[in-house]
């Protein structure tokens, strides 16, 4: 499908020259086409060797960490360069925990708020201010950790700020807290036979198993021209010992024992990998329990972080072990060494005892073995063999594979694991959280997140339901010190059946508390009523050598002040919810949206809304601008998207955007369904079909 696309390129170069007639350009810069040195969007402007660029995304983010939780503002910026109005739409990442409360439209340094509906509703609001010719921004939850943007009638020379705020947690393990934030929507695998709509401005059609496709695959370029820059105000309460990142280079400043003001390195850094802040404590054992808490009438709120002590007596029994590894196109380049270097020194650690198997996927899997073997020398050498030539491309058919994997568990008197190694970019995750929770029997399903960015929503997702853990590697360099970590999690103790007692009444999340595996924290969020000074609650687990119980004494005078933490209990308790949702409970779709207007937070079901009163574009006519985002950092542009670097903007009156349908396609991940080169000669012919339709409206009207 590579090469279809490459030969396709040169048609669809010619094509994107094929515009509507603009209004006549205003004093805005021209840029000639050799002038060009990233991927960008065009305008033609009437000298045919001149064009407008449209914008570009800049952004800048605001990290405050105040023990282990994280308030976050993020403004995303445009200059409209260009002749037209435009309609700028544009899809995001955030962090997939992240709770969302807040958003402020800044046209022109004017402070425009929003407000917080349900999404059919928002989306009425947006589209009737659009209609009437008045600025408006709409911003909806795609996936927890993927969002859209749409900010109608900006002017030629607007400036429009999105200033996004919300708050997070930190991430503990090991003794290392992490911070991350994702910079990039790395590009969604679409499964599917048949197209069945096209609601979204991405590159894929809606599918009957990814309703949504053409909502979160936007546009991808090799190098766009956005810019992002980030600082991080670092204040983790206690001593700081080591501060780093995987992932960037820093500027750290220290401004005390336990303060840091950090910076990106570089001021302006490509948006094209996740960010992660990591450090750790001078003094390791004050991070083993942390009290963070938050009054709201006569409810006290808390968020408790804890790390039991689960070194209790342990026999240890054999494993069979199912590696379900990704080669599909996205895992191309540095990823696909990441992921082979962390399955064979897996496999190397297999003990004589131990059996195994290897199944390998990308369009379709295959298994090195019928079946679960014996961890022998000559099986582990023929699997190293085997993972050693396997090579990036294709499809990500991950369902079919999972499927297999589980089916092929099962072996008597070993301890059933299932380890599935991805960048888990695909459009179809409740089919897979589904299949994960209705068909694992008795194995547990660890995931391991490769890549530089990583769908970790998905992947945290199917940790859960396969009680198993979620590993992330964000580096080659981090291969050998994260499976070392993994595996010695896997061989230790693991605490189950946990249950949190209260004298109070009490509203914990996450309900059922997850199983906790070795050196692993503990994070419930909670609402009491009418509680005292002192709380004493009992953790309660299950161990391999019978029941536990860990005696805990919350003492509020004692505990952390963070007013964020009404806004993350009613997240959690939301996550839930839809977690019942997507596993079949539609009824809980009502009890999602009130509590999430009740603490203004964006869901599913919810989305922010902002409108300007004031009619700036009485004719209503828009340049439809699909923003496009950054290849992710080491994936290989020219080998799963061919070649085209421009893509055409489309000029869309209200209710007419036939030829968006059409320049969507223009880039494709190979093999997005199996009826792909009929769709790809789809689009093209609607593309031909609008411009005609358009010369013969213009020619009807002189």
């Amino acid at each position: 499908m590579i090469n279809k696309s490459k030969r396709f390129s040169s048609v669809i170069i010619s094509l994107i020259f094929i515009t509507a007639v603009f209004p006549k350009p205003g004093d805005k810069k021209l840029v000639s086409f050799n002038a060009i040195h990233t991927g960008t969007l065009l305008q033609k402007s009437d000298d045919p060797d001149k064009f407008y660029e449209l914008p570009r995304l800049d952004t800048n983010i605001g990290l405050k960490v105040d023990g282990m939780v994280v308030s976050a503002t993020v403004d995303q910026m445009f200059v409209n360069n260009s002749s037209a109005p435009i309609e700028a739409i544009y899809v995001f990442p955030l962090p997939d925990k992240a709770a969302v409360y807040d958003i402020q439209m800044l046209v022109n340094d004017r402070l425009i708020q929003s407000h917080i509906q349900e999404k059919k509703a928002a989306k009425q609001t947006y589209e009737k201010a659009k209609s009437e010719g008045k600025r408006a921004s709409l911003t909806e939850q795609e996936r927890p950790n993927v969002f859209t943007n749409s900010v109608a009638n900006i002017l030629p020379g607007d400036t429009i700020i999105i200033r996004l705020k919300y708050v997070d947690y930190l991430e503990y393990s090991d003794g290392i807290f992490n911070l991350r934030f994702p910079m990039v929507v790395g590009p969604r695998y679409i499964p599917g036979d048949h197209p069945i709509g096209y609601n979204g401005k991405g590159w894929a059609f809606d599918t009957e198993q990814v309703l949504d496709g053409s909502r979160i695959t936007p546009p991808v370029l090799e190098k766009t021209g956005n810019k992002i820059s980030l600082k991080v105000d670092l204040n983790a309460g206690l001593e700081l010992g080591e501060v780093w990142s995987p992932t960037h280079t820093l500027d750290i400043k220290n401004r005390g024992l336990g303060s840091r003001i950090i910076f990106l390195n570089k001021k302006h850094e490509v948006p094209n990998r996740d960010f992660v802040l990591s450090f750790r404590l001078l003094n390791a054992d004050s991070a083993n329990t942390a009290l963070f808490t938050s009054r709201a009438g006569d409810d006290r709120y808390f968020m408790l972080m804890t790390v039991p002590p689960n070194e209790g007596e342990y026999e240890r029994l054999p494993k069979e072990v199912i590696y379900i590894l990704d080669i599909s196109g996205s895992m191309s380049g540095v990823s696909i060494r990441q992921a082979k270097k962390a399955i064979s020194q897996a496999i190397r650690a297999l003990n004589s005892d131990d059996y195994f198997n290897v199944i390998a996927f990308n369009d379709e899997y295959d298994s090195i073995f019928p079946g679960p073997l014996p961890a022998t020398i000559n099986s582990k050498d023929k699997a190293l063999r085997y993972i050693a030539h396997l090579d990036a491309q294709g499809g990500t058919e991950a369902q079919s594979a999972l499927l297999a994997g589980m089916r092929q568990s099962g072996v008597s008197n070993a301890i059933s694991m299932i380890f599935f190694i991805t960048d888990g970019d695909v459009g179809n995750e409740d089919a897979l959280i589904q299949n994960v929770n209705y068909s694992l029997n008795d194995a547990r399903l660890f995931c391991i997140g490769i890549g530089s960015a990583p769908n970790s929503y998905l992947l945290r997702k199917v940790s859960k339901y396969g009680r198993g853990t979620f590993t992330y590697i964000n580096s080659i360099e981090d291969v050998d010190q994260k499976i070392e970590g993994l595996l010695e999690r896997i061989e230790k103790p693991i605490l189950t059946d946990l249950e949190f007692f209260l004298k109070d009444d009490h509203d914990i999340y996450p309900n059922p508390i997850q199983d906790l595996y070795h050196d692993e924290p503990l994070v419930l969020f909670g609402r009491i009523h009418h509680t005292p000074s002192r709380e004493h609650a009992t953790l309660k687990g299950k161990m391999s050598d019978g029941t536990v119980e860990f005696p805990l004494s919350l003492d509020w005078g004692q505990a952390s002040s963070a007013p964020a933490i009404p806004t993350l209990w009613a997240r959690a308790k939301i996550s839930e919810l839809m977690d019942e949702y997507h596993l079949g409970n539609k009824t809980k779709k009502n009890e999602i949206i009130d509590l999430a207007i009740e603490h203004h937070l964006m869901t599913k079901f919810t989305s922010f809304v902002s409108v300007e009163n004031q009619i700036v574009n009485p004719r209503s006519d828009l340049l439809a601008v699909a923003i496009p985002t950054d290849l992710p950092h080491g994936w290989n542009y020219d080998a799963i998207f061919g070649s085209p670097k421009i893509i055409p903007a489309t000029f869309a009156t209200n209710g007419n955007n036939g030829v968006q349908l059409a320049s969507a396609r223009t880039i494709t991940l190979p093999q997005t369904g199996t009826n792909y080169p009929l769709i790809f000669l789809l689009g093209l012919l609607l593309l031909v079909i609008g411009t005609v339709l358009r010369l013969v409206g213009n020619m009807n009207q002189k």
